[in-house]
């Protein structure tokens, strides 16, 4: 199912909001006025009502405001994204500094599911339900445009569609491209990651920890290298301890930045929790995109793309190259052009992207939020940049009336 979509962009409390404005669907069936992404139960009940908590407890954090830092607040607004066999909720942490995503995998549920988006206020009576969930109650799940509705033997909530941060929309650009630099260094079996999450210090964002291998799991040491992992804020994993007791494996990768991802596996779910390099760092502003959007044809690359990007649940690097005649180079600079927008995420586990789907232009994304991106552009197009001699990799760059030399 494809959500034909319009949005506005809002300004409240000097934050600026977008507004998703559900339309008609495109469906392999044909239209669809108000559509439905997903109407089924779960097969387990509590990890669902877990993991749901969990990418909640996270939107509602701040971890590095240390006045405020473990106070759970209202607003704990998910990105629900179905992608045709799984449902993916989504949030950051109030200081943008911790992505978190619980995917409900196709053999966790019992239903049907299409292809959207849209963003849920969890709010204090669903949550009040949510955590009274048991692994031998129900749960029913509705996911829409107009939100999402959950039942379970007691009560049923009805939970709107509300406004997506402009800021996360930043986050979710650069969360792709940092994710798929980072490598794999320890995976933890059962009851050894649950003794490592619980080891680690509540009070946050807490210490930045160097971990190594070792025979125990992860260990504090003093070197670095490629089996240890920079833990930044160790306080910052404490959202894990609703899920780490029903977790069949932890696997940690660390990124050449310091930033580092936690995917606990669950049964029929997995839960990831991606931080970044400090706790007073945000996603919002690490940069990852520009190297990848500097060809100027990027935008006519992801143009081409979004034709064959809206039916899988996962997208085929190689077979969508293909099918956009499109080099893999070319398809890089597309997908990096749509995740400007937030319109395509990237799941580690699986190693591939995957669309959501935001009604945004990712060109103004661009223009608007990456300002150094454009000046550069201005430069090029007034034939300001020239190759240096004799470095090939070295150029001279003319900028009001001085001469830079850049490497």
């Amino acid at each position: 199912m494809r959500t034909e979509s319009r949005s506005l962009l809002s300004r409240r409390d000097d934050q600026h909001f977008l507004d998703l404005v559900a339309g008609w669907a495109r469906t392999p069936d044909g239209l669809i006025d108000d559509p439905e992404f997903f109407s089924g139960s779960v097969v387990r009940p509590d990890v669902v009502a877990a993991g749901i908590l969990t990418v909640a407890d996270v939107a509602g954090t701040t971890y590095a405001d240390l006045s405020h830092a473990a106070v759970v607040r209202r607003n704990l607004d998910p990105i629900v994204t179905a992608s045709g066999d799984r449902l993916r909720f989504e949030s950051f942490s109030r200081c943008n500094g911790v992505y978190a995503r619980f995917d409900m995998l196709p053999d966790g549920l019992d239903g049907a599911t299409g292809f959207g988006t849209t963003n849920v206020d969890i709010n204090q009576p669903l949550r009040a339900a949510l955590a009274g969930v048991s692994r031998e109650g129900t749960l029913r799940l509705s996911v829409g445009a107009a939100g999402l509705q959950v039942e379970t033997p007691n009560a049923r909530h009805a939970e709107d569609a509300v406004n997506l941060p402009e800021r996360w929309v930043r986050g979710l650009a650069e969360v792709p491209s940092l994710l798929r630099g980072v490598r794999p260094v320890a995976s933890l079996r059962g009851a050894v990651a649950a003794r490592f999450l619980n080891s680690l210090p509540r009070v946050v964002p807490g210490p930045t920890l160097t971990l190594g291998v070792s025979p125990r799991g992860l260990s504090p040491t003093l070197r670095s290298g490629p089996r240890t992992v920079t833990l930044a804020g160790a306080g910052r994993l404490a959202a894990l301890a609703r899920v780490a007791h029903r977790a069949t494996s932890l696997d940690v990768w660390a990124g050449p930045t310091g930033c580092s991802a936690w995917s606990l596996e669950l049964p029929g779910g997995r839960l990831l929790l991606f931080l970044t390099p400090s706790p007073w760092r945000g996603f919002s502003g690490e940069g990852s995109l520009l190297q990848l959007l500097a060809t100027d044809r990027s935008p006519e690359y992801g143009h081409r793309l979004l034709e064959w990007l809206a039916w899988e649940p996962l997208v085929d690097r190689a077979a969508l190259g293909r099918s956009a005649h499109l080099s893999s180079d070319q398809v890089d600079a597309g997908l990096a052009w749509l995740a400007a927008s937030g319109r395509v995420g990237y799941d580690l586990a699986e190693g591939e992207w995957f669309h959501r789907e935001l009604p945004l232009d990712s060109e103004d994304i661009i223009r608007s939020r990456h300002p150094r991106l454009v000046a550069a552009r201005r430069l090029i197009a007034a034939g300001a940049v020239t190759a240096a001699t004799p470095r090939p990799s070295a150029w001279q760059v003319v900028s009001k009336g001085e001469v830079y030399d850049v490497a």
